[in-house]
């Protein structure tokens, strides 16, 4: 089979539940198209916006705070208390933060791989504790607004959410099993081609450049033209429109930077669904047709959907900023109805790029495919993904929270100050918390990939995983005993 063309129209496996109505239609492999090109080359025009304005005003906006600060007479008192604040201040040596940034990374990095081999073995086991931890969570933040003497309103928002999660628990409890190997499987396809986790914290590295570079063209364009002075006064307010297309460009550019990975790691998947023999090494060619297919074919596709939540992002940002000049109920309300939209909107593109990791469908091809999944599956593709997530978040905080006492450990033994054993508790628990959601963001989009697979090729991934494949039929048979043909 051509790496190109992983999957194919196989003959239909058996039916393994009954779809109702839901007019059912197997995905198709596209080829070597661009889709939605025109928002492909939009994207890259705004990057092209963002260098020209950051070439053109970052430049004026150095010198004149350059040549302002160092006029003798400039802000000397300023300067003078600065100077006290840092003789006041804890010394914080570079090398120390530079050691605590890497073994934070070292050590998250062991506990992450450590967690992903214990949710392969106890997946059944981490979903239930998790939804006892959000019990656990309700149940506490309720306890604590009754004795701190909350609110009524406060109070009475977190019964309720103690109740739900109550009620929650109840109903999802018989697909836990569903879950348990929908997990079990994306987990397996991350780690035969454990290249995706490169490609993640690259893309976490490569979202701290735009954020630094976007910063730099949004100060310097504000400064320029809103006539400002080093003091931080500006004569003149930057238009508004203007404002929300940079705003549109940051959402923009962080959303194709993390649904690339998305895609990359729905197309990994699907290869190693269908052809596990191009899906069985750390680098992959799986890995790496499925990046080149997102950076080339599916990027247009990637840039179309990203937009979609960037407007809203953006307009959310916007309407935030009017708030703290003027609040009112009715901003308050169109805020809160956008939140809604956005959330919406992304967990809608996280499963419309697995369509288009898998076939390089167009977006709206993609978006079709999806609610058709929604209608033959109904709830049990969007349970299995919240208990996932829930996981996922629970062993997070857990590797976070470790790493932070790991790294205070190693501050008492190495001597430092008690203010940098905070530090460095501190510092380990942020680090290792975004180094484990990051490289776990992989089995998030995996699960998903694993779902919509499972919907299409069934047969297929018990000729291909014959062990995994028995594991979910079993789960299919406890969460739907009913509907599933023997």
């Amino acid at each position: 089979m051509s790496s190109n063309t992983p999957y194919y129209n196989a003959a239909e496996g058996p039916a393994i539940l009954d779809q109702g109505n839901a007019e059912w239609k197997r995905g198709t492999k596209q080829g070597a198209k661009c889709q939605d090109l025109i928002w492909g080359i939009l994207f890259y025009v705004q990057l092209g916006v963002i260098g020209i304005l950051t070439a053109k005003y970052a430049p004026i906006m150095t010198v004149e705070l350059a040549e302002t600060y160092a006029t003798s007479n400039y802000n000397q008192g300023r300067r003078l208390e600065e100077q006290n604040e840092q003789n006041n201040a804890f010394e914080v040596n570079v090398g120390q933060i530079w050691f605590l940034v890497g073994t934070s990374a070292l050590i998250s990095g062991l506990l992450s791989t450590f967690a992903m081999t214990l949710m392969s073995k106890c997946a059944q086991v981490l979903i239930k504790m998790a939804l006892f931890f959000n019990i656990f969570v309700t149940a506490g933040v309720t306890i604590v607004a009754l004795v701190a003497g909350g609110s009524s309103s406060v109070v009475l928002l977190c019964g309720v959410s103690f109740v739900f999660a109550l009620y929650y628990a109840y109903v999802v409890w018989n697909r836990v099993a569903f879950a348990a190997s929908n997990l079990v499987t994306a987990t397996t396809a991350v780690q035969a081609n454990l290249g995706l986790t490169f490609l993640a914290y690259s893309s976490l590295i490569l979202s701290m450049l735009w954020s630094v570079w976007w910063a730099v063209a949004f100060v310097s364009t504000n400064y320029v033209l809103g006539n400002c002075n080093p003091d931080g006064t500006c004569e003149e307010e930057l238009n508004g429109f203007i404002v929300f297309l940079l705003l549109v460009s940051y959402f923009w550019t962080a959303q194709v930077i993390k649904n690339v990975v998305h895609v990359t790691v729905a197309g990994t998947v699907g290869t190693w669904w269908f052809a596990p023999y191009e899906a069985s090494g750390c680098c992959s060619q799986a890995v790496r047709d499925s990046y080149t297919r997102s950076m080339t074919t599916s990027f247009g596709s990637i840039s179309l959907g990203s937009l979609l939540v960037s407007l809203v992002s953006a307009t959310r940002e916007m309407l935030y900023a009017m708030r703290e000049q003027n609040n009112s109920l009715l901003l308050c309300l169109a805020d809160c109805l956008l939140g809604c939209i956005e959330s919406l909107l992304e967990y809608f593109n996280s499963w419309a790029f697995v369509y288009v990791g898998l076939y390089n469908y167009s977006f709206i091809e993609a978006g079709s495919n999806v609610m058709t999944l929604f209608k033959s599956r109904g709830w049990s593709a969007i349970v299995a993904d919240i208990l996932v997530d829930t996981v996922l978040l629970m062993v997070s905080l857990a590797v976070g929270i470790l790493t932070g006492l790991s790294l205070a450990l190693l501050a008492s033994f190495a001597n430092w100050s008690q203010e940098m054993r905070g530090v460095a508790l501190i510092a380990g628990t942020v680090v290792g918390f975004i180094f484990c959601t990051t490289m776990f963001s992989l089995i998030s989009s995996g699960v998903n990939a694993v779902i919509v697979c499972y919907a299409e090729a069934p047969a297929e991934f018990q000729e291909n995983h014959p062990h995994l494949a028995q594991q979910m039929l079993g789960a299919w048979k406890q969460a739907y005993p009913n509907e599933f043909q023997y």
